[in-house]
């Protein structure tokens, strides 16, 4: 009896982290971003994929390119970061935003302020 309870008790700890994950389909693909500052309306295209259970991201806008950095999902906020430049200043942005359907509407936190950002999937 007792082999019994500890190889239950194994097999669900093992199974625990699969079961605890958020299903990542509902931020994957591509998503249009608009981010209104007062140099402008920045305008970024996020890609979010799934590699191996793990949700990985890239971003891209007219001028630059580059992977995202800790992304994640719990299944009611989609966090992640990526690196910027202006000015000739290097930082980096992180990003928080809930997801409802094809739209996505959070913030963009940069090394002085707020900004408030949405998207829309895009395909």
């Amino acid at each position: 009896m007792r082999q019994t309870i500890l190889i239950a008790t194994s097999l669900l700890l093992a199974l625990a982290p699969a079961v605890l994950a958020a299903d990542n389909a509902p931020v994957l693909g591509k998503w249009a971003s608009t981010t209104e500052t007062p140099q402008g309306t920045f305008e970024v295209v996020y890609e979010f994929t799934e590699v191996d259970g793990e949700l990985k991201g890239t971003w891209t806008n007219s001028r630059r390119n580059g992977d995202l950095t800790d992304v994640s999902w719990d299944g009611q906020t989609l966090k992640f970061g990526r690196e910027a430049s202006m000015g000739g200043q290097t930082f980096n942005l992180k990003f928080e935003a809930a997801v409802d359907g094809d739209s996505m509407t959070g913030k963009m936190i940069g090394p002085r302020r707020e900004r408030e950002f949405t998207a829309t999937r895009s395909e």
